[in-house]
């Protein structure tokens, strides 16, 4: 019978050399059944052998009484005893057989070819060259669009995208989000004089400057939003001297550039500062390079050097030069004072009804 080396060196064998731990832990013991049952397989030759004398001895003379049935019941029931060893020793060895194979089996569905390096294993780093951790980069989103400022729920002044319509792209305006009650989109906006007002059509109509300093939201944004919806207008004014005040209007609304961005409506007056633009509603605006004033030979928006819906008597200008001077070239708002006060400040706002 094998001995436990040979034994080892089957496993071994099995497993593809694997691990000595492994074999001994499946290989001892059986190897310590088998060895016991040596030991008594020895005992059962011994055993055969007595009998086998005995039954030698059975043929003595007949004088001579032997009884031999103590030996022959020993004999059966080591007889029995063996084969019901064997049968089992077959049987574990059976097992042992299966259990290695399957042991092999799960090493060959776990082995990984030596040119793969596992993820979880630490690549070695060379010296000479320095690692750059990995970067995620942020998923870039669109910023959200609201119908209106007042729709925006932030209530904090600021830019936001709005809608002109349903059918028009979203744009950016200023939303005013605590003064008059908030909800304010500014389209006109001086306070220092950084940005020239006396432009052409085309920029009057696109707008121009930056939202967050001196502006011009645009003709055709302001139609866009006032020809679908009802708005009112705010406009907040102060002079040189530090005086301010506002006029307040509870309809605003420009046409078409087919109608020449025509003052369209305008409401009721309420406010501080005196009603300086009743006088120009109904007026086509005008720019250095577009005469669509009233008064024939002239050309108001080049005399007073910036675009305006000016009328046949003028009462207010908000885009002329920022200019302090005695001059008619200049921004004013004659009720106000009654007079031509030239202005520092100026910011006209528009809100849905």
């Amino acid at each position: 019978m094998p001995d436990m080396m040979e034994y080892k060196m089957l496993c071994w064998k099995t497993l593809d050399h694997s691990s000595n731990a492994v074999c001994n832990s499946l290989v001892l013991p059986w190897y310590r059944e088998l060895h016991s049952s040596k030991m008594k397989l020895a005992i059962c030759l011994l055993l055969l052998c007595t009998t086998f004398y005995t039954v030698a001895t059975s043929k003595c003379p007949q004088n001579i009484d032997v009884d031999t049935s103590p030996i022959e019941g020993l004999l059966e029931t080591m007889l029995e005893v063996l084969l019901n060893r064997l049968d089992d020793m077959e049987r574990k060895i059976l097992e042992l057989q299966i259990e290695l194979n399957e042991h092999r089996e799960d090493m060959e569905q776990n082995r990984i070819p030596d040119c793969v390096m596992t993820t979880s294993s630490t690549p070695l780093l060379d010296s000479k060259t320095p690692t750059t951790p990995s970067t995620t980069l942020p998923t870039v989103t669109d910023p959200p669009s609201y119908a209106s400022c007042y729709a925006a729920p932030n209530k904090v002044s600021g830019v936001y995208l709005i809608r002109g319509n349903n059918d028009s792209d979203p744009f950016s305006v200023y939303c005013e989000q605590e003064k008059f009650g908030g909800g304010w989109i500014v389209i006109q906006q001086r306070f220092d004089g950084s940005v020239d007002f006396n432009r052409n059509w085309e920029e009057y109509r696109e707008g121009f400057g930056d939202l967050n300093k001196e502006f011009w939201l645009g003709l055709e944004r302001i139609h866009q939003l006032t020809a679908d919806r009802n708005y009112q207008i705010v406009i907040e004014i102060k002079d040189f001297l530090g005086y301010s005040g506002y006029a307040r209007y509870n309809a605003f609304q420009v046409g078409s550039e087919s109608e020449q961005y025509r003052l369209k409506n305008l409401g009721l007056y309420s406010g501080t500062a005196g009603d300086s633009l009743v006088y120009h509603k109904g007026m086509k605006f005008s720019t250095k390079d577009r005469d669509n004033d009233v008064r024939p030979g002239d050309h108001l928006a080049e005399y007073f050097q910036g675009g305006w819906w000016y009328a046949e008597t003028n009462y207010s200008i908000l885009n002329g030069p920022y200019n302090y001077t005695f001059d008619m070239r200049a921004n004013w708002w004659f009720y106000f004072k009654n007079e031509f006060s030239r202005l520092t400040f100026t910011r006209m706002m528009i809100r849905e009804l």
